[in-house]
């Protein structure tokens, strides 16, 4: 089993966060490592869709839990292993507290660790860190 966890603080509100989460086709704006990705209907649980990471093969992906303005998780299969995202925030004295959390589970979770865990750990800080800028952004524009 594999799990990363990172987390960035903003002034942006929750409600910013929660608007660029929901905005699936757009997740490659912030998520660089992502050439599309797309989604079978509204950001409810049980909702399907695909991402195509860079280099990668096309992964498709569930919504398993949706907390409006607390959190997410997407779940993608792979051969033998589960990718489970968890998207939470909080909020606290004016800041807004946005953290993911990527599991690998299953008997070839230590081979896709291998594969792709390094990456995804080194990247996910500036992904984020663009998401949170993105949603400061939205935030000053709705001000």
């Amino acid at each position: 089993m594999l799990i990363i966890t990172h987390t960035v603080e903003t002034t942006a509100p929750a409600s910013a966060i929660w608007h660029i989460w929901q905005d699936v086709k757009h997740w490659n704006t912030w998520d660089h490592g992502i050439e599309f990705s797309t989604s079978d209907g509204p950001f409810v649980v049980g909702t399907t869709g695909t991402l195509k990471p860079k280099g990668g093969p096309l992964v498709h992906i569930q919504l398993t839990c949706v907390e409006p303005m607390k959190k997410f998780v997407d779940e993608a299969k792979l051969p033998c292993t589960r990718i489970i995202v968890t998207h939470s925030l909080t909020e606290s004295k004016g800041k807004t507290y946005v953290t993911h959390r990527i599991e690998m589970k299953g008997l070839l979770a230590y081979l896709f660790a291998f594969l792709i865990g390094r990456d995804m750990k080194k990247n996910l800080p500036q992904e984020m860190l663009a998401m949170v800028k993105q949603a400061e952004h939205l935030h000053t524009l709705g001000s």
